[in-house]
């Protein structure tokens, strides 16, 4: 906080849901959210509703956790009602804490009202300042303790239980009438995404941003979720990206490819140079390695294999690559599905240890399909650890 010239921070939010910000300062999820607040050399401050106390008390991340009433949050209201009365809520709390320099906000919230808020604060005398991104709370986010790392392993293993039993159904889908079929049904996108469903759920995950089950050119833009009412067909390379999260709210990424059956030549090739690329540059990876020094890795990777890639684009040599791996290598994971650091051109930060992000290249070639692996995986004083441990293989016999 003294390197940022702060003198207090303001985390808040009417919820941690989809605000990762205050998710993390409080160390859990509180359904109505609640106000962090930290003077620099002071121990920190959570204030929550009288119905959230005891959940916010029990992660013991912040000692001293205060309701709104012990404030004064209900006689702000009655004096300048209910929509005006929280700037005046927060300036009681940095009047008492005797704050007099720069005060930043932090936390997902709306921007018209954060704006607001700021304003009001300003305008009672406090100087509320802006970051640049990464911000205070994005830096420490940015590296994962020791429990948050267990958890993320926790939610791995999780995912990969979901993954390998997908994987075990479509291994024994029988052909019936000439066509594939579980459980006496026609083998659909939508059919396995069902089971996806039930068996995240079943672990405990749930699956806010869905998830992709694709195939063939239907693979194709990267993030196409699938085609609901296609029917699974054999030989057609499948995208099964999956990105559950857990109720601590913390997430996992990872992605197979495969096709049921055999292998023809072309896909064989696809997926070697994907295989290829996932693995050197995964194992590449160390604290110290730029993001950039990672994206160029893997393009070299592809490249080598003869495919074209992003690097043409950021370079300036074309105007798109149609195909080819067509987007960056990856991405943080932790509170959110894509935070820092980004693994991509232009980013010359280093990667640190503690750091967590995906390792996600892929080749795609349009009207004929794709291949993507995605692990995720912590930077560690040894290198790289997967935290996806599940079967990389291109035929799904």
């Amino acid at each position: 906080m003294r390197k940022r010239e702060l003198e207090a921070v303001v985390v808040y939010g009417d919820s941690t849901l989809g605000n990762p910000d205050l998710t993390y300062v409080v160390g859990g999820t509180v359904v109505r959210g609640g106000v962090f607040f930290k003077r620099v050399g002071e121990e920190p401050v959570l204030i929550v509703g009288g119905p959230d106390i005891a959940t916010a008390q029990a992660y013991n991340r912040v000692k001293k956790v205060c309701t709104y009433t012990e404030f004064g949050l209900e006689k702000l209201v009655m004096q300048y009602g209910h929509g005006k009365a929280f700037p005046h809520f927060l300036a009681k709390i940095l009047k008492e804490n005797g704050v007099n320099g720069n005060v930043t906000l932090s936390g997902r919230n709306d921007i018209s009202t954060g704006l607001d808020l700021a304003s009001h604060l300003s305008q009672l005398g406090y100087k509320v300042v802006g970051e640049n991104s990464p911000t205070l709370i994005e830096f420490l986010r940015e590296t994962k303790g020791p429990d948050e790392l267990e958890e993320m392993r926790r939610v791995a293993r999780k995912t990969g239980k979901v993954v390998d039993s997908i994987l075990d159904i479509l291994r024994d889908l029988k052909c019936k009438r000439g066509h594939l079929a579980v459980g006496g049904k026609p083998a659909t996108i939508g059919l396995v995404k069902k089971l996806i469903s039930e068996k995240l759920l079943a672990e405990g995950l749930r699956e806010p941003e869905g998830t992709i089950f694709a195939q063939g050119s239907s693979a194709i833009p990267v993030h196409n979720m699938g085609i609901p009412g296609q029917r699974l067909k054999e030989g057609k390379l499948i995208i099964f990206d999956i990105f559950p999260q857990a109720e601590s709210s913390y997430w996992c990424d990872m992605t197979r490819s495969f096709v049921l059956g055999r292998a023809d030549a072309k896909t064989k090739r696809i997926y070697e140079a994907v295989y290829a690329a996932q693995t050197e540059t995964s194992d590449y990876l160390h604290a110290g390695v730029t993001c950039e020094e990672a994206m160029n890795k893997a393009c070299d990777v592809v490249e080598r294999h003869g495919y074209r890639t992003v690097r043409d684009v950021y370079s300036g040599k074309a105007e798109e690559v149609p195909s080819g791996l067509t987007h960056t290598l990856g991405h943080g994971v932790g509170l959110t599905i894509g935070e820092r650091p980004h693994l991509t051109f232009g980013n010359n930060e280093s990667l640190k240890e503690m750091n967590v992000v995906t390792v996600e290249p892929g080749i795609y070639i349009p009207t004929y399909g794709g291949a993507r692996i995605e692990d995720t995986v912590a930077i560690t004083p040894k290198g790289t650890e997967n935290l996806t441990k599940v079967e990389k293989n291109v035929e799904l016999t």
